[in-house]
């Protein structure tokens, strides 16, 4: 059964030089605009689930549940890339069109999720006993423990939810994933506003009904996909060997745990600097808000040029044509350049008056909008150093090389990025402007470091 053929990915035309790039770089667009919409959209339920806590329950209720939240924002990121590298193996076999091979990969990626889920569950279920030992206030984990465990839950149908996506990227029909989120995104409103306040025979949860539509969403995305699944399996029902592919799903393993921990990685250090954040002045800690909510919308963009690239780049090397291998190599490079060129136009131009209108004219507001407006800035340059440097990563991981780029941002984040920031911050006075400073330089060795690895590769 695979989901991938409920719409058969096109075929790849035979690349020439005349026009190559242009080419390219239009199925580049084409496969990314929905993967960019999906992640918006995604975003988009996350900043509605906060502000509905925060207008009902307040502040106080929202950092409860925040701590569950941001635990399992960080192990879903690690499973959903070490999920991720089922694709560039999964994009090689729609090239192939090999129905037995895709159906192999997708019930290694079964044995994954659940593999996966195994400590991922238990980890976020019992996060309000063991995160106590870490300094964190336990009456705050006690009044979001319930929410956390929600969440807990949710893990396991959106890691099925994941792998949907994934195949579905790898077959270059993300357009069918889009509709299905599209249409949970109300729903998951509707589901907060019925669960935490209640509604009929329905009691009402408080925050943890916040949770619960999330998990409730999940399961009904999961269910959604699994019917396109079974509508798919009655056209083409591929032959699957008995025997489990243990040695495949090892050689799956060794391309995506990579994978997860550079999420991790840089979503861990985002999330840090948040927390550093918050020990400095109101000035900084609400500019560093701003800026944070726009990286967020950039961070769409890059990641729907990255896995494009990765896509496609598999898929030419599965078809074994060279031609079409460097065209994708060249556009994705030329398209990355010229998108981080772009938003650091518009952020450099945009940032006072964007600073000016998110804050008021009062003297904290003033304070806040003259750090905001060289946040801003900082930003722009942060996308136009390390829009490259994503769209190698996608590039090598297209060539199933994950573990060297995974290294080089450990080093360039948390070696050196890290320290520089807080450095900067602290012995220099420079506050989170500092640490942005530090993001903007982790970002540009990383893109050095990728590109001469990338470069090596050719």
């Amino acid at each position: 059964m695979s989901i991938a053929q409920t719409e058969h990915a096109p075929a790849a035309p035979r690349v020439t030089t005349h026009g190559a790039m242009l080419s390219e770089s239009g199925a580049l667009l084409r496969l990314g605009w929905p993967i960019m919409l999906i992640a918006l959209v995604n975003m988009g339920m996350s900043i509605t689930d906060t502000m509905m806590v925060s207008m009902m329950f307040g502040a106080e209720a929202l950092a409860a549940v925040s701590v569950g939240s941001d635990l399992y924002s960080i192990i879903f990121y690690i499973c959903a890339g070490t999920l991720g590298g089922v694709a560039p193996f999964y994009a090689g076999a729609v090239a192939r069109n090999d129905s037995a091979d895709r159906a192999r990969l997708e019930h290694i990626g079964w044995a994954m999720a659940t593999l996966l889920a195994l400590p991922a569950v238990p980890l976020v279920w019992f996060a309000p006993q063991w995160l106590r030992y870490l300094g964190l206030e336990p009456g705050l984990l006690d009044q979001g423990a319930d929410f956390t465990q929600t969440m807990a839950l949710t893990l396991i149908p959106m890691l099925g939810v994941t792998l949907y996506r994934t195949l579905l990227t790898a077959a270059e029909n993300p357009h069918a994933f889009l509709k299905v989120t599209l249409a949970m995104l109300p729903l998951n409103a509707l589901g907060n506003l019925v669960l935490m306040k209640g509604l009929g025979p329905i009691p009402a949860f408080g925050p943890t009904g916040s949770g619960l539509s999330t998990l409730l969403v999940a399961c009904g995305t999961l269910v959604a996909l699994l019917a396109m699944a079974k509508r798919g399996a009655r056209r083409t029902a591929p032959a699957v060997s008995a025997a489990f592919d243990w040695r495949g799903l090892l050689a799956v393993l060794r391309v995506g745990l990579p994978i997860g921990v550079t999420m991790a990685t840089e979503t861990g250090l985002y999330l840090a600097v948040t927390l550093y954040a918050a020990t400095l002045s109101a000035a900084d800690v609400a500019a560093h808000t701003l800026t944070l909510r726009m990286a967020g919308i950039a961070y769409a963009v890059s990641f729907a040029l990255q896995q494009a690239a990765m896509v496609r780049l598999a898929r030419a090397l599965g078809l074994d044509d060279t031609g079409h291998v460097r065209a994708v190599m060249r556009s994705g490079l030329w398209l990355s350049l010229v998108g981080g060129t772009l938003l650091f136009v518009l952020l450099s131009f945009g940032a006072e008056p964007l600073a000016a209108w998110f804050f008021d004219a009062s003297p904290a507001g003033l304070a806040a909008i003259q750090v905001a407006g060289g946040l801003l800035v900082l930003l722009g340059l942060l996308q136009f150093v390390g829009y490259p440097g994503l769209a190698g990563l996608g590039l090598l991981r297209g060539q199933k090389d994950t573990r060297l780029p995974m290294i080089f941002k450990l080093v360039a984040y948390w070696g050196i990025g890290a320290p520089l920031g807080i450095w900067l911050c602290e012995m220099q006075g420079l506050g989170v402007t500092g640490l942005w400073i530090g993001l903007v330089t982790g970002a540009a060795i990383t893109t050095v470091l990728t590109l001469a690895r990338l470069y090596t590769r050719r």
